[in-house]
């Protein structure tokens, strides 16, 4: 009676596994996002990351995080692709003192050149970031 309740767990717990370890192959062959991090000229840090998607379409998610962790501090942002802009507008920082943009969008032909910039509108600090690709 025992062993037909270990085997009652085993046997779907294993089935469980072998299922979840035939996922993981697939999960592996998405294309990997390419990211880039760099310091804006008062030191925060900034954060541009595009990853063609398996739809075909550009994902790009650009975002700052402020050196203090202050809230509701307002930034102008704009980011390009192929001197094109794709995002523009004003965010303000959460209670971490960070915002984050993001936009999927038709790629354009041949590589992207996604370009992002934001500033600080009460310190006037810069960021610039860019990815090639």
């Amino acid at each position: 009676m025992r062993s037909r309740r270990l085997a009652s767990f085993i046997i779907p717990a294993t089935l469980v596994t072998a299922i979840a370890a035939g996922a993981i192959p697939a999960q592996a062959a998405a294309k990997s996002p390419v990211t880039r991090n760099s310091t804006c000229s008062l030191g925060s840090l900034s954060n541009l990351q595009v990853q063609r998607e398996d739809n075909g379409t550009l994902s790009i998610d650009f975002g700052v995080d402020m050196l203090t962790h202050n809230s509701g501090v307002n930034w102008t942002y704009r980011v390009m692709d192929n001197r094109s802009v794709v995002m523009k507008g004003t965010a303000s920082t959460i209670a971490d003192g960070s915002f984050s943009v993001t936009r999927a969008m038709s790629p354009l032909t041949g590589s992207n050149h996604v370009v992002a910039f934001a500033k600080n509108s009460a310190t006037g600090e810069t960021c610039r970031i860019r990815i090639i690709g």
